[in-house]
């Protein structure tokens, strides 16, 4: 369980990091991962808003998995909604594909962990979850 939360402790602040990238660049951070965009989409205020805004809103998952690997029992059900939320986004990313073809490789990288970390995470969580309960179950047995 120690590791687990470790590992959630340690992916917190890329999410911090990514989310704070957004808010101070706006849609320019777009370009960082490989939009060409034109100057005057750039310049876009209801773009910069939104990926301002959303780029905000992307924090929260650092926060909230930084606050999960604090009392992994306590937030089971709000760790579990992350990842399958993070596990969807991954998949919305499919969806642009198919509508408006490849982006660049590095949001391709992206979408391979979006896709490919969740499910893990979450097999991995419910065996410690599942030890935990057998681990209780034994001791008050004794």
């Amino acid at each position: 369980m120690k590791a687990y939360a470790l590992l959630l402790k340690l992916s917190a602040p890329i999410f911090l990091i990514v989310g704070t990238l957004h808010l101070f660049l706006g849609v320019g951070a777009e370009v960082m991962l490989g939009a060409d965009l034109p100057a005057e989409v750039l310049k876009d205020p209801v773009l910069d808003s939104q990926n301002r805004f959303y780029g905000t809103a992307f924090t929260l998952y650092g926060v909230l998995l930084f606050l999960c690997a604090t009392d992994l029992k306590k937030y089971s059900l709000v760790l579990r909604c992350l990842l399958w939320v993070f596990f969807a986004a991954g998949l919305a990313r499919v969806v642009s594909i198919v509508i408006h073809g490849m982006p660049s490789t590095f949001v391709l990288a992206l979408l391979g962990s979006e896709v490919l970390l969740p499910i893990p995470l979450l097999r991995w969580f419910t065996r410690i979850q599942n030890e935990d309960q057998s681990h209780r179950i034994v001791k008050s047995s004794s």
